[in-house]
C-alpha cells in the first residue's frame, strides 16, 4: 500500500472513532459541563462531595426540571455541605429520633442554594427565581431542584410528600 492510502485509512479510522465517542455521549444522556446548573460546576470541584446534574428529571406525569444532587463521599465533604448549607446539629439529632425529619425542604433563591428563602414583604423577587432544595441526613445529600414557578415548586413538594407517605407505609 502506498504511504498516502494508509495515512488516508488512520485519519478515517480516527474520525469514525471520534463519531463514534461523540455519538455514544449524545446518545447516553450526558449533559455537556456548559449545558449543566452553576451549582453543579461549583460543587463539582469540591474534593469529598460528588456534584451530579440531571437536565430533566421526571417529577410526574407532565414535568421534567433540571436537579443538582450534591452528595457526601466522605466525613469531610459531609462536614463541608452541613456548614454551607447551615444544617445543625439538632436537625441531624431529629432525624436520628424522627424517620419522618430526615428530609428537611426548604426554598432558595437561584444561584444561592445555600441559603434559606423566607418570603418577606421587603423582598418579592420573580416567582421563576425561587428553587427547592431539599437535604437528606441520613443519605448525606442535598438536591436542589431548578424550578421555574410556583406550580413546579408545588409539584415537587407533592411529589416529595407521595415519596414520604409511600415510605411510612412499608
Amino acid at each position: 500500500m502506498k504511504k498516502t492510502n494508509i495515512f488516508l485509512l488512520g485519519a478515517l479510522v480516527m474520525v469514525a472513532v471520534v463519531v463514534a465517542v461523540e455519538f455514544a455521549v449524545y446518545m447516553s444522556g450526558v449533559v455537556p459541563y456548559r449545558k449543566c446548573s452553576e451549582v453543579y460546576k461549583q460543587y463539582s470541584k469540591v474534593e469529598g462531595v460528588r456534584a451530579t446534574y440531571v437536565k430533566d428529571y421526571r417529577v410526574n406525569d407532565t414535568l421534567t426540571v433540571g436537579v443538582t444532587l450534591l452528595e457526601a463521599t466522605d466525613s469531610a465533604g459531609w462536614a463541608y455541605l452541613m456548614e454551607s448549607f447551615h444544617i445543625s446539629e439538632e436537625m441531624i439529632k431529629e432525624s436520628e429520633v424522627n424517620p419522618l425529619a430526615n428530609i428537611w425542604v426548604s426554598q432558595s433563591l437561584k444561584g444561592s442554594p445555600e441559603t434559606r428563602y423566607i418570603p418577606s414583604d421587603s423582598i418579592s423577587p420573580a416567582d421563576s427565581d425561587i428553587e427547592i432544595v431539599a437535604k437528606a441526613m441520613k443519605e448525606r445529600q442535598i438536591c436542589i431542584f431548578h424550578t421555574r414557578g410556583a406550580g413546579e415548586r408545588e409539584a415537587i413538594q407533592n411529589y416529595h410528600w407521595d415519596v414520604t407517605t409511600k415510605k411510612r407505609k412499608h
